[in-house]
């Protein structure tokens, strides 16, 4: 370099330059300085971060430093702590590195804190360009673009305040969607988020990134194009990274699943990375089944669009079926148009006698059609066991079927089956002289009824059948693709039964299969229109928030969502008439309860959670309004008590007292008794309510804790394996352990001899001692309802369904049934 080419510095400058240089503050106006520039840090790098207490937390800031993914602020702090710790740096460096000396005079040391102030203050004014460059150059404000229905924030205290479009967002509050509700939300990124029916979110910024802390139900995200930092989507159980991306999160009872419509996502769980792309799915527990992306955005007002989006993505690879599973049928279609019953085993020897039992159990429980098996169905037990030894001539399925026969009655029964082998016929003729059998290139047709056979081997001598153009065909076909194991099913339109024509029911199946080396039962009844009874009631399946206040110790939990509560109402006034209050007026029973149920949301829950003496129910509804549902209560309080000075009989007794900022309700009988009163209190769109304040406060704490039954291991391993990430309907007990002291204690007095009913029958005390855990679920959908289970409690439930007999639903998934020694002593 040509020093020489520089020109001499203007003398004013070379003055202003040695004027500051020799400048020396005094010491007190340098620590007053530092101190505001540490504050302004120390501000900055709280904000959205937790507290930096200790070496630990300076540790484990270290990976996010290296990486380059720590926020400006904070890595100051960080450098800073390294120069002065030297167990820090030792982590930092892997090595004792000496820091320079620093000088004694106080000229240096003036420069040195005069240097350091000017760094923190450059470093906390790059915090802020970056907070500017990320959220600056967008509008910064996030409102509620659209709303369908009704969105609510959940205030600090716990109350719901409702928002209107264009609404502002509030900062780090919930946005929640009531029930046949949705909205579209844009965040503070530019981003904007569409909120399902019963879900809600909220949101954490921290430096350049924002968080979307999805509490429950679905959402679908289209993320803004970002220059730094990420957006990301928290459930309970994972975290998904994004940028620039359309992707679907569902939050519920059995955990998250993730669906990417455009772009790229990580989805981090159990400290595991996961990366999917356009048509790709994940889910984080096992008991949520892989879906289609499709479906899980077609709620979306954008579902066009979306679906526009989908079919420019790759297919989705195809399922690898278990061994056990089938995923199509080569006999479905070459069926006769008038099958009104089938069903579907696979070639397996072992199977065939688990399947002889399931379809005995089920023809047993099913009023349908017990009574067709015991008079058409032949001598089924004794074929099936000759099939067992025939499994090497057959194909991996045999199918048997049912026809309609004149006036809608049943006409025989076949079996139909593909070859492998020649000499089948031969092998049949031996084994059952009687049976009738038709061969076809390929298959084969037989049974106890020779016109049957050959009324299906006359169907196969046509390119097909005429079945699949029945609605019966297509839902048999749609089992098929959610992979079958043993199926049951029959067109019940078709059989002129007048207890399912009363009922409206038009199909009815019944599934056994091993998913994950679980076996599992499932039964699905379509019906023709709208769903009756109970049925009818339920809701499609949506986020039980009200299950967050039940513990894991509970012994029995059902829990609902209904479409309508106010409907309900109607129906059951119109069956029993006023069963509040008599006569006229405000005294009206029926409008009292209209009153009530206009306030709530259609979700619920009932539990037993404590000692089964005195009974420790639970009771947890979700509230829109709890001043609205406080005010009708009060009202059929009033209500009740005035029939009962009328009668002559003493009022109920109310109060309301205050505990840790919260109001408390009670109702209870006329004289104290600890099981006639009722307490309850609202929080959080909810009304909790129990025998005791105790028992609500513990609620209240596992709702906090996040340790309700929902994250319970017994719990997580009933649940069946689905698509579903929620219930319209579920049913848990686990009475065995809570009855089993009870039931050694009573057998100490029992002898031996004389249990059973002292003829040698089951001992009802051993029974309940050993009674396992149950869950059922229920899921409603348009026109149809399925119940999935662990047990074979399905076909009793189901009949309580139909009924509309709630107790009776509740009762099949206690098991009665092994009492019934008991109750008959």
């Amino acid at each position: 370099m040509n020093l020489e080419s520089f020109e001499p510095m203007d003398p004013r400058l070379e003055q202003a330059v040695t004027e500051i240089h020799n400048d020396e503050p005094d010491t007190a106006t340098i620590e007053a300085a530092a101190e505001r520039v540490w504050a302004r840090l120390a501000a900055a790098q709280h904000e959205g971060h937790e507290h930096i207490r200790g070496c630990d937390d300076f540790q484990a800031l270290i990976p996010e430093y290296r990486a380059g993914r720590l926020p400006i602020a904070r890595a100051t702090l960080l450098k800073d702590h390294l120069h002065e710790c030297v167990a820090c740096r030792r982590v930092y460096e892997g090595r004792v590195v000496a820091m320079p000396v620093a000088s004694q005079t106080r000229k240096a040391s003036n420069t040195v804190r005069w240097a350091t102030a000017a760094g923190v203050l450059l470093a906390a004014g790059l915090t802020v360009w970056f907070a500017m460059d990320q959220y600056g150059g967008r509008s910064g404000r996030a409102f509620i673009q659209a709303v369908n229905g009704t969105v609510y924030e959940v205030t600090a205290d716990g109350n719901l305040r409702p928002l209107a479009s264009g609404q502002d967002l509030p900062d780090g509050g919930e946005i929640r969607t009531a029930k046949d509700s949705d909205a579209m939300v844009q965040l503070r990124d530019g981003s904007v988020v569409e909120l399902r029916e019963r879900s809600g979110f909220s949101t954490v910024a921290s430096a350049n990134d924002l968080t979307i802390r999805l509490n429950r139900g679905s959402i679908i995200v289209q993320a803004a194009k970002r220059r730094t930092g990420h957006l990301y989507v928290a459930t309970t159980d994972c975290r998904v990274a994004v940028t620039g991306t359309v992707f679907s999160v569902v939050s519920g009872v059995k955990g998250s699943r993730v669906s990417v419509v455009e772009g790229e996502v990580h989805v981090a769980q159990n400290n595991q990375d996961h990366v999917l792309h356009p048509g790709d799915q994940m889910a984080t527990s096992l008991a949520i089944e892989p879906g289609t992306v499709r479906d899980d955005v077609a709620w979306s007002r954008n579902k066009d669009k979306l679906g526009q989006q989908l079919d420019k993505l790759r297919v989705s690879l195809q399922q690898v079926p278990l061994p056990a599973m089938r995923y199509s049928s080569k006999l479905l279609d070459r069926l006769p148009a008038e099958t009104v019953v089938y069903g579907s085993i696979p070639n397996l020897g072992p199977y065939l006698a688990q399947t002889q039992a399931l379809f005995g159990q089920n023809l047993a429980q099913s009023p349908e059609l017990r009574a067709f098996w015991s008079t058409k169905g032949g001598d089924i037990d004794r074929t099936v066991e000759k099939l067992r030894a025939a499994s090497e001539y057959l194909g991996d399925e045999i199918v048997m079927l049912g026809f309609a026969g004149e006036n809608g009655q049943m006409d025989g029964m076949a079996f139909l089956a593909e070859t492998k082998r020649d000499g089948f016929a031969e092998f049949l003729k031996k084994e059952l002289p009687g049976a009738a059998v038709e061969m076809r290139p390929g298959l084969v047709a037989f049974g106890p009824h020779a016109a049957s056979v050959a009324r299906l081997a006359s169907a196969l001598d046509k390119p097909a059948g005429g079945f699949q153009g029945t609605p019966f065909y297509a839902r048999i076909a749609e089992a098929y693709r959610n992979g079958a194991g043993m199926m049951l099913a029959a067109d019940l339109s078709q059989m002129h039964n007048p207890q399912a024509e009363a009922q409206g029911v038009r199909y009815f199946l019944a599934e056994q299969k091993e998913v994950n080396k679980e076996m599992e039962l499932r039964a699905t009844v379509g019906f023709a229109g709208e769903r009756p009874g109970i049925a009818g009631w339920l809701g499609a399946p949506a986020a039980m928030g009200s299950l967050d206040y039940v513990s894991p110790e509970a012994t029995l939990v059902t829990g609902f969502v209904v479409k309508d509560p106010k409907a309900i109402v109607d129906q059951l006034s119109t069956v029993g008439g006023n069963f509040v209050g008599r006569g006229e007026g405000p005294a009206n029973g029926v409008a009292l309860t209209k009153e009530l149920a206009a306030s709530l949301g259609g979700e619920f829950s009932l539990s037993f959670d404590g000692p089964i003496f005195p009974p420790s129910w639970k009771l947890i509804c979700e509230v829109y309004d709890p001043v609205a549902a406080q005010a009708a209560l009060q009202h059929v309080v009033e209500a009740f008590n005035a029939e009962l000075v009328k009668n002559g009989k003493k009022p109920l007794r109310t109060a309301t007292e205050t505990a840790e900022g919260r109001t408390y309700y009670m109702i209870a009988g006329a004289d104290p008794n600890p099981i006639t009163e009722a307490h309850y209190t609202f929080a959080d769109g909810y009304l909790i309510a129990g025998p005791t304040r105790a028992l609500i406060s513990k609620a209240l704490q596992t709702k906090m804790a996040g340790t309700s039954i929902t994250r319970s291991s017994t719990f997580l391993a009933l649940e069946p394996r689905d698509h579903y990430a929620n219930y319209s309907a579920l049913i848990y007990e686990n009475l065995g352990k809570t009855l089993a002291p009870f039931a050694g204690l009573i057998g100490s007095f029992v002898p031996p001899q004389a249990r059973g009913g002292g003829r040698g029958g089951p001992d009802p005390l051993a029974a309940i001692s050993d009674m396992k855990p149950l869950l059922i679920g229920a899921y409603a959908e348009g026109d149809t309802i399925t119940v999935a289970a662990n047990g074979n409690m399905l076909a009793k439930g189901m009949s309580n369904m139909l009924g509309g007999n709630l107790l009776g639903v509740i009762g099949s998934a206690m098991p009665m049934g092994q009492m019934q020694g008991a109750r008959r002593r």
